[in-house]
């Protein structure tokens, strides 16, 4: 099958990860964690595109960074990682940076300087060239896609986003990501009290996305799929040891929109994406430990998942 074009728009960052013993973190001057500190570059739209290019696809990424030290490397890394950097603009006063501290039960806890991405949008006409010839657009909950989204849908391309975590079916911010987007992923960390299928379906009933899946950590992640009209669950599975758990959703939301973008079943598709995030967090870094397309078919003819038919709507 030929390999497809995907547009991807969101935040690219420089990520350092803190290894540490345990939260709360007590007082010392100094520590020398030996090997605990690793630095590299990140983002959504970063790890998003990696794992893409990895799994086989061809990448137009759009972005905004400072035009300084950061922002130099991660040009450098997008381009040895083969993702097109044309369209990066070096349009904020500095680059966005992140530290990420995780403990020894490898719980993160993420502190994430944005600088002043927020206060820019992209330009859609700018952009069209590139998400016309797209199979499929990918528009993270940066602020700056946000004038994106109507225009693309207009164009009749089929968006997808990961609105992170949210509490509400209105969410304020992720309104518009929400209307406009045809597959959407969300975390159920904002969902605590709340029941997780009657969330999506009530998602569905106000957005109608194609695509709703719903990440659940440890416990695996539940899909509604709006054709099917059934809500499924899917067990985590555990392909090697876990290092460390940070852009783990990223892997999953890339890996699933490849495999779906192929032709697969929403499900199937989703049980490929737990092989690809399963593998991926056995190694350290946002945006490393991916595997490559015929890597994940291969570990599939021998996994075996739980799957359960949680609700019909």
């Amino acid at each position: 099958m030929a390999k497809k074009t995907i547009y991807v728009s969101g935040l690219l960052n420089f990520e350092t990860i803190l290894n540490v013993d345990s939260f709360p973190i007590k007082y010392f001057p100094i520590d020398y964690p030996f090997f605990g500190i690793d630095s590299t570059v990140s983002g959504t739209a970063y790890n998003i595109s990696k794992a893409l290019v990895t799994l086989g696809d061809k990448i137009l990424l759009s972005s905004h960074i400072g035009n300084d030290l950061i922002g130099k490397t991660i040009i450098q890394e997008a381009k040895a990682s083969k993702i097109n950097t044309e369209n990066i603009k070096t349009s904020l006063e500095s680059t966005p940076n992140t530290v990420v501290l995780v403990d020894s039960y490898k719980n993160a806890q993420t502190y994430c300087d944005l600088k002043n991405v927020q206060d820019i949008e992209s330009d859609f006409e700018e952009e069209k060239a590139l998400i016309e010839q797209s199979d499929l657009v990918i528009l993270c909950n940066s602020n700056f896609s946000r004038p994106l989204l109507e225009k693309t849908k207009k164009l009749g391309k089929k968006i997808a986003t990961d609105v992170h975590i949210i509490g509400t079916v209105d969410d304020p911010f992720n309104k518009d990501f929400l209307k406009y987007s045809d597959i959407v992923f969300l975390s159920e960390r904002g969902l605590h009290g709340k029941n997780y299928e009657d969330f999506l379906i009530d998602l569905y009933h106000t957005y109608h996305n194609e695509i709703i899946v719903l990440g659940e950590g440890r416990e695996g992640a539940m899909i509604l799929d709006s054709k099917k009209r059934i809500v499924y669950h899917v067990d985590a599975i555990t392909i090697r040891n876990i290092v460390n758990t940070v852009g783990s959703r990223d892997a999953l939301f890339s890996s699933f929109l490849h495999f779906y973008l192929k032709g697969k079943d929403s499900l199937e598709a989703l049980k490929l994406a737990e092989i690809f995030t399963s593998y991926k967090i056995g190694e350290s870094g946002s945006a490393k430990g991916f595997l490559k397309e015929k890597d994940v078919k291969t570990m599939h003819s021998t996994t075996d998942f739980a799957v359960y038919k949680i609700k019909e709507f």
